[in-house]
């Protein structure tokens, strides 16, 4: 027998392409390998949500309630109408925001910019309640989202968790200053519309990226050159 009869010919193995399986995009299901700009669009409606909530206290609440002649418990259902769609939204937005984050930020903030719009026109009791409890679904899912993108960038970004936390922070700090101002010397509605603006600038950013995650992962990933045969 040969040297050459008993060699054996060995299979030629070829290292796995990006994109195989066991591997998961930067868009995909994981929130942890996603872009930390990925968060710019869920901060702004978590803080807008954030400063919604707390428009109501103080000087800017009393004004509405004497305003729309509310019994003397109005400002307590102000925040009843507000805390529990939000309450029953939170998990809405974290479930379906760890999949699909852009497509739970967007609606988020559609309900935010009508709703405050409802609030600000409101003639009445009926329609500010309204206006409370849709602005309220939309921060809780923008509230939900937001955490769930956060928290798997703990580990790697660690700027991002502390600037997100005090986006939603500052917005609960300045719903009652800004409230109180202006509900003073401009009345109370002229707030709610500023919250309208804010949500039209922070809709649009939103969309910017979602199309640019679209743009992303509907671009097929880069092939290695290959391997130069024996």
């Amino acid at each position: 027998m040969t040297s050459s009869s008993r060699t054996r010919t060995l299979p030629r193995v070829t290292p796995p392409s990006p994109g195989a399986a066991g591997q998961v995009p930067w868009y995909g299901p994981l929130p942890g390998v996603r872009p930390a700009w990925l968060l710019i669009g869920p901060v702004l409606a978590a803080s807008l949500g954030a400063f919604l909530l707390t428009l109501t206290v103080g000087p800017e609440g009393a004004a509405i309630q004497r305003d729309l002649q509310l019994p003397t418990l109005g400002i307590l259902w102000m925040f009843v109408a507000f805390l529990l769609p939000a309450a029953l939204a939170v998990p809405v937005g974290a479930l379906v925001g760890r999949r699909w984050p852009i497509a739970v930020a967007l609606p988020a903030i559609v309900l935010l910019v009508p709703g405050s719009l409802l609030i600000a026109l409101a003639p009445g009791s009926g329609s500010l309640l309204l206006g409370r409890a849709v602005t309220g679904f939309g921060a809780g899912l923008a509230w939900g989202v937001t955490a769930v993108l956060v928290v798997p960038l703990r580990a790697r970004r660690g700027w991002a968790v502390p600037l997100a936390a005090g986006a939603v922070v500052l917005g609960l700090v300045l719903g009652p200053v800004i409230g109180a101002l202006l509900a003073r010397f401009l009345g109370w509605r002229l707030p709610f519309m500023l919250a309208v603006l804010f949500g039209v600038v922070a809709l649009l950013v939103t969309a910017v990226s979602g199309i640019v995650v679209l743009t992303r992962s509907a671009s097929p990933p880069a092939q290695p050159p290959a391997a130069p045969s024996a």
